[in-house]
């Protein structure tokens, strides 16, 4: 089968890169013929159809409101990545697309070159895009489901896009244009990773006929010694993911001062990174590494005395929580999202509510003396091998696309 997978970017950057680069190398090894669509960057990997990538663009963060104002014809419909997907259907003649997060990089202009040449599309779900303005149902410390049926304009009066009225601005028109535009209906089946993100999606109006329960494949990756100063000596407790609100960071210093001297350790970047280094004068056994790669990670993780997932926000598969279970690691995760899907209370890992720092300080400490912690995390282990094995993925995923085939 010739199968077209289409994102915003073609290196490792965050949970959906990792999806959409496993399921790559994965359908490849199967004996599928692979292509990429994707913006052109410089740490991008190899891909037969790289000639054809869109242009880059720059939507972070770090980017100036009035910048991201600029590309706003961009933002909405991108005409040069339309054009790039033109390319790449005349040139490599996809059975199906399979597309992940084409954000504002790519825009949903890429799918009516496919839905012209009868290509069909399925797409996984990895945030809330389609409804939701910032993407991933969250504003100011919590979940936030303000824009529901459409009421888009919310989004500017919450700011809740990168906490800038400006930007938020530009998500609301790029909302409400990719609405009446009927945007996404070229894509005939949509994947949900979790049954979370399958009952959310029947809430926002997906049609449940055209949604299928497809979990993240996962695979232990190659372990590398870390690098100085990256790992203590002894027991530790490991964070590892993005720096920010929704992932519960505000929550790591009270956690380690409740565990001292047991050290946190707290491995990646991002926009609360400075804020976590101001910390660390006070409290000696919080451990900031900053990033490291995944084969660093890897060995950090597997060594780790338990692991902490305190996500405020809807999670939907939660790959630090199947990586540390796949590597027989305690974990103490929040019950939001798709998390309890993974963490069962007591059966897998501890759960607590989420925000609760209290509830999450008790919690590892209990992971880190119970003797049925062990127990907790082999089960998680034995489970994440049957289920998450890359075998049995590339056989559910093949099976939608012979679907979405079928139904052209």
């Amino acid at each position: 089968m010739r199968v077209l997978l289409v994102n915003a970017f073609h290196y490792l950057r965050g949970g959906v890169e990792r999806t959409y680069l496993d399921e790559s190398r994965w359908l490849a090894a199967a004996g599928h013929e692979v292509a990429h669509l994707a913006i052109r960057d410089p740490r991008n990997l190899p891909s037969p159809t790289a000639a054809n990538f869109a242009p880059a663009a720059d939507f972070g963060e770090g980017a100036p409101a009035l910048r991201q104002l600029a590309q706003l014809p961009r933002t909405i419909w991108s005409g040069p990545a339309a054009r790039c997907a033109e390319a790449v259907v005349r040139e490599f003649r996809p059975e199906v697309a399979h597309v992940h997060a084409p954000s504002r990089y790519l825009t949903p202009s890429i799918l009516r070159p496919l839905e012209k040449a009868g290509v069909p599309i399925v797409m996984t779900l990895h945030d809330f895009k389609p409804w939701c303005t910032n993407r991933i149902l969250f504003a100011h410390g919590a979940p936030c489901e303000r824009c529901r049926g459409g009421r888009h304009w919310r989004s500017l009066a919450t700011g809740c896009v990168q906490d800038s009225r400006l930007k938020s601005a530009v998500g609301m028109v790029e909302a409400y244009a990719h609405d009446l535009m009927d945007a996404y209906r070229a894509v005939r089946l949509w994947i949900a990773p979790s049954r979370f993100v399958l009952e959310k999606a029947g809430e926002f109006g997906v049609d449940r006929a055209r949604l299928r329960l497809l979990s993240h494949g996962v695979e232990r990756g190659t372990a590398a010694a870390p690098g100085p100063g990256a790992a203590p000596e002894g027991r530790y407790v490991l964070f590892a993911g993005r720096l920010s609100v929704e992932k519960g960071v505000r929550l790591l210093p009270a956690l380690a001062m409740r565990i001292a001297p047991v050290p946190l350790v707290v491995v990646g970047e991002g926009p609360l990174r400075a804020w976590l280094d101001a910390q660390v004068a006070s409290l000696p056994n919080l451990h900031l590494p900053g990033y490291r790669a995944d084969a660093e990670l890897a060995a950090l993780r597997a060594n780790a005395a338990a692991v902490v997932v305190p996500s405020l926000f809807y999670e939907h598969f939660c790959y630090t929580a199947a990586e540390a279970l796949l590597d027989a690691r305690p974990v103490v995760a929040a019950r939001i999202g798709a998390i309890p899907e993974l963490v069962e209370h007591e059966w897998t890992g501890l759960l607590v509510p989420p925000g609760d720092a209290h509830a999450l300080a008790e919690a590892v400490a209990r992971a880190l003396e119970d003797p049925r912690a062990a127990r907790w995390a082999e089960t998680g282990r034995e489970r994440l091998l049957q289920a998450g094995a890359p075998a049995l993925h590339v056989e559910g995923l093949t099976a939608i696309y012979r679907e979405a085939l079928a139904a052209r």
